[in-house]
């Protein structure tokens, strides 16, 4: 049987993805002869609420040009390409998935942001990177797929200077049983570790920090996306199953089987 961590990078392993995404925004009508950041938007924010989540949580996290920022499970690099280019700050990422890394990496060349971005493969329970080196850490959706979460938010702890923020979204148990699988981050349970608000809450701040915003709400804040007409969306780096992956994730969350978190912590100066 394989161990949770196999999983997770087999759930999101894929081949030719490159490929694939110019493929695909060719086919809808998208001129893929100039590649940017924004021609990108419509298959790289692989979270609920696409674009727009990500714009409320750099918003709510504070994120500013001098910020060192490290994207914690990265995916395909959409929002740490975003940031990049919005705030002009300086963005470390890894992810778990090799293909997610090295796709990452040629989509940056493509918007010609590699001086902004520098892309590797690791864990987010054992972050390559020195003490006190980043003012934000920022993870999306992640933390769902990571069983040690105590390690996970010590590391994150350990990589932020004094002062500095952790900000990541979360699909927490909600009240009312087992949510529906599959799901996008998992096909099954053996590696989807959700916990309630309150027990992920409590390791977060057993591992230091302070929390100034979390928001819980029961519909990812109502920004779940509709089925993209032109077949562009999650789906090209996720799976094409991910429609009912979705549909069963707006299920559990309708249903009280999940809740949707978003958080902004601080390491105390």
């Amino acid at each position: 049987m394989l161990e949770p961590a196999s999983l997770v990078q087999e759930h999101y392993g894929s081949s030719d993805l490159v490929g694939r995404i110019m493929g695909a925004l060719a086919a809808a009508g998208y001129d893929t002869s100039r590649p940017s950041v924004e021609l990108f938007f419509p298959v790289d924010q692989l979270h609920p609420g696409g674009l727009n989540s990500t714009k409320i949580q750099a918003e709510l996290a504070g994120v500013t040009k001098s910020m060192r920022v490290l994207d914690a499970g990265c995916g395909i690099g959409g929002s740490a390409r975003f940031l990049a280019q919005t705030f002009g700050c300086q963005v470390e990422a890894v992810d778990l998935t090799s293909e997610y890394v090295e796709t990452a990496a040629h989509l940056n060349a493509l918007c010609r942001l590699e001086d902004k971005i520098v892309v590797r493969q690791g864990s987010v329970t054992e972050l390559p990177y020195a003490d006190e080196t980043f003012d934000l850490v920022w993870c999306q959706n992640v933390t769902m797929n990571v069983s040690d979460k105590r390690s996970m938010f010590a590391e994150a702890y350990r990589v932020l200077i004094p002062g500095g923020r952790y900000t990541f979204t979360h699909a927490a148990q909600g009240p009312a049983g087992d949510p529906y699988y599959p799901l996008p981050w998992a096909r099954e349970a053996s590696y989807s570790f959700l916990g309630a608000p309150e027990d992920n809450l409590a390791i977060l701040k057993n591992a230091g920090f302070v929390v100034p915003e979390c928001r819980i709400e029961q519909s990812a804040g109502g920004r779940m996306p509709a089925a993209a007409a032109d077949g562009l969306g999650p789906s090209i780096a996720m799976g094409a199953d991910m429609p009912v992956r979705q549909a069963n994730m707006a299920r559990s969350l309708k249903e009280g089987r999940l809740v949707f978190m978003l958080v902004v912590a601080e390491r105390p100066a």
